[in-house]
């Protein structure tokens, strides 16, 4: 690991070096700002690249829009988790992300959901918020 912090290359991130249980907890948080509709903490949670390339407004209003009308969710369970590290030229930006990914019933009546929150690890080693979707489930 001192190799690679002195030859400038990064350190490798294996899913041992992740806290999976405050991951959750983080999503839990960030899904409760989401139904509250709490603007502030969710670009306070915003990765530095989310803030760098979407505007505080835009960001938010893709997170609240398509939740507002659901209302709270009812019975979540954290269903699964991946972590994966992406390389330049990939879909996403290079960095370590997490998916967080919750079984729900949002609606009245309640309807099964699946909501993903999606995390980007910062330089810092702090895990921001990239992304959130609710998909309605088959």
């Amino acid at each position: 690991m001192e190799a690679d912090r002195a030859s400038g290359a990064q350190p490798r991130i294996g899913l041992e070096d992740v806290d999976l249980p405050r991951l959750g907890m983080a999503a839990m948080r960030i899904i409760g700002a989401i139904e509250q509709g709490d603007t502030g903490v969710l670009w306070q949670a915003a990765s530095r690249l989310v803030k760098e390339t979407t505007e505080r407004d835009v960001f938010v209003s893709r997170l609240l829009d398509g939740r507002r009308s659901l209302g709270r969710g009812i019975g979540r369970r954290w269903a699964a988790v991946r972590v994966d590290r992406s390389r330049d030229g990939g879909p996403l930006p290079s960095g370590t992300y997490a998916a967080l990914e919750f079984s729900v019933s949002l609606g009245d009546p309640a309807i099964p959901f699946r909501e993903l929150v999606s995390l980007r690890r910062e330089d810092d080693g702090v895990w921001r918020l990239a992304g959130y979707h609710a998909v309605r489930e088959a």
